[in-house]
């Protein structure tokens, strides 16, 4: 088949975000700047596999494997180097020219299955015509001018592709019969529906249409919502279908991820002009469930991109109750929260209305209660203040709560609250904390008795409950070898740096061998043209071994800025190390002639070792390399 062209190849390469696609494969959770997770190619229960979305590089500090998004595929799904790349371009959803691939490496890149994807390309076709009909028609502007009326631009309504269905039954249907595309295929998409007499009309008729795509970018529904007063859903999703699951979908999952690692948490919300409107004030983290309570499937999903939530529900009494139950799942998950609680039991996009966006910029970042402020909250709301026996109960609920926070100022935080509400001591409030604590520790140990371990492999994401530190490197590293990984991390990161490096080294050699290889397939790769850079730098090796290294390197801790003078030292140091070994080898020598008996080749060898040590004790680390090294 044809080759891919280089700059095809760096194009995926640039587009595409490492964290998603072996998000697709590994459970990542964000640990400082990088991802972290299970091995996906060897066994272990403590993370030791790190992805860094700024480097766009895996490594495992376990097996010892890394490399790029292309490594990753080929290694896990062991496909060439050409079937990696078609399979990123397509779980990426860029848009490239590649060459055909073979029958054999078709196999090898699974796609959706044919009618899926059909399904897919029928959702692409539908939102261009219903964004069209909205924009573009007579028929559209009284939804148009009702989207505006709410404060939504036209910028906007172009971001989120928004839409219109007419009141007709067959608006979709024939767009779709003139272009021969099979009806009873869009009815199992759900975009067409099926009337009992057989007649095939559209499904979504007069509504405000939002596109829904999934984890992946790819549109596979849609909510119309009504924009008049008539009768009907408020909201009509499209039904459960192959390609659309609604436990399994956030609205602006998938345009938000960027945001979301930016901003290191979600935004959780309850509908879509939620959503929208909120991402007019700046915030692009924000996601909402298609009109369901949040599930497990979406937990997974936002634990993939974050270790933080923060609800902004409705503040009505419905929403107060889905923030809890929300707020639940997230703690179980080991999700860190915040709540947002609107006054005057406003949702979001309301607030955004009356107050502008500036105002709810200013509530997101200051107006934010902790998860337990929030849950006592919840509690004092099911308890009639008035009574005692009610206000006890509310305290006994309270201080378990507070029993369940591991850090003592926070606990102390809240006791204090409680202490001045209710007018009793914190002495006394501690007193029976102890006994909710006890209580707690006593439920844990239930808990684990009444378990049954037997014949169950723990759960995906067990290991995640207790994240380590990654492990650093054992023992101390000998200041040759640290130096030699730093002036070969310089050189692969900066061209710069590789010619006032390869100027300095003036034809020394790295003690390291795989160093020495790459710094031998580092010139090459240079001479070709190449620009700096680590993981375009690993396509261009062939070696895995070597790919690994590079990635351990880029792993590496070094100063942002590197100077002549500390090339300089690191080269000294490499030398020094060198002469070390140089002088060990000739004092072994000269035992060896003893043994033989051979003095006149004592005497030499000693003679020689003296003068090495002087070289070592005058910092003269240069000599004549011969064929021992």
């Amino acid at each position: 088949m044809k080759r891919i062209p280089e700059e095809t190849i760096d194009r995926i390469r640039n587009q595409t975000d490492i964290v998603d696609i072996i998000g697709h494969y590994v459970q990542l959770k964000k640990q400082g700047r990088n991802y972290i997770g299970l091995c996906p190619f060897h066994g272990e229960k403590t993370p030791s596999f790190s992805v860094s979305p700024e480097k766009q590089i895996f490594h495992c500090f376990g097996c010892g494997k890394g490399g790029n998004v292309f490594s990753f595929l080929m290694e896990h799904d062991h496909l060439t180097f050409t079937e990696a790349v078609h399979k990123v371009a397509e779980l990426s959803h860029l848009d490239v020219e590649l060459p055909q691939l073979t029958s054999g490496e078709s196999a090898a890149v699974p796609k959706e299955t044919s009618e899926t994807h059909k399904m897919i390309e029928m959702h692409q076709l539908a939102t261009k015509l219903y964004h069209y009909l909205l924009l573009e028609t007579e028929e559209g502007l009284e939804a148009l001018n009702y989207l505006k009326e709410r404060g939504m631009s036209e910028e906007l309504i172009q971001t989120f592709q928004i839409g219109f269905a007419p009141n007709h039954h067959a608006t979709i249907t024939s767009f779709f019969e003139k272009r021969d595309l099979d009806l009873h295929l869009a009815v199992a998409a759900g975009l067409l529906s099926e009337r009992d007499n057989g007649d095939i009309v559209d499904r979504f008729r007069n509504r405000i249409m939002f596109p829904i795509t999934d984890d992946r970018g790819q549109l596979v529904g849609f909510s119309g919502r009504l924009y008049k007063q008539e009768e009907g859903p408020k909201y009509l999703n499209s039904p459960e279908t192959p390609i659309f699951n609604k436990r399994k979908l956030l609205y602006h999952f998938s345009e938000g991820r960027q945001s979301i690692r930016k901003y290191e948490e979600v935004l959780l919300l309850e509908g879509f002009m939620d959503v929208i409107s909120v991402s007019e004030t700046g915030l692009l983290n924000g996601i909402a469930s298609m009109g369901t309570s949040l599930t497990e499937e979406h937990i997974g999903l936002i634990k993939r991109v974050a270790n933080r939530a923060v609800i902004c529900y409705d503040g009505d009494n419905a929403g107060i109750e889905a923030a809890f139950k929300a707020g639940n799942l997230l703690a179980q998950a080991k999700i860190e929260i915040y709540v947002l609680s609107l006054p005057s039991g406003k949702d979001p996009d309301e607030y955004i209305r009356t107050y502008g966006a500036d105002k709810f910029q200013t509530f997101y970042t200051h107006e934010r209660q902790t998860w337990t402020a929030f849950k006592l909250y919840y509690l004092s709301r099911k308890r009639n203040m008035a009574n005692d026996t009610e206000r006890l109960a509310y305290i006994d609920e309270a201080l378990f709560e507070i029993g369940k926070i591991d850090q003592a100022v926070e606990r102390e935080l809240y006791l204090k609250q409680l202490s001045d509400e209710f007018d009793i001591t914190i002495p006394t409030l501690k007193e029976q904390l102890q006994r909710a604590v006890q209580e707690l520790s006593r439920q844990k140990s239930r808990a684990a008795e009444s378990y049954d371990f037997s014949n169950m492999a723990p759960p995906p994401d067990e290991s995640f409950d207790d994240f380590q530190t990654m492990p650093k490197e054992r023992g101390r590293r000998e200041a040759h070898f640290v130096a030699e990984q730093h002036l070969m991390k310089a050189m692969i990161e900066d061209q710069d740096a590789f010619s006032q490096i390869h100027q300095l080294l003036e034809g020394s050699r790295f003690y390291n061998d795989d160093f020495q290889a790459l710094y031998t397939h580092l010139i090459a790769y240079y001479l070709d043209g190449n620009e700096a850079s680590a993981s375009r730098f690993m396509d261009y090796l062939t070696d895995m071994r070597l790919k690994n290294v590079v990635s351990s390197l880029e792993m590496i801790e070094s100063p942002e800025e590197q100077t002549m003078e500390a090339y300089s030292d690191y080269i000294l140091s490499m030398k020094k190390y060198r002469l070390e070994i140089k002088i060990k080898q000739k004092e072994q020598e000269v035992h060896e002639k003893m043994r033989l008996q051979d003095h006149k080749g004592a005497i030499q060898a000693s003679t020689e070792v003296i003068l090495l040590r002087k070289s070592l004790a005058n910092k003269d680390y240069d000599f004549a390399e011969d064929e021992t090294f």
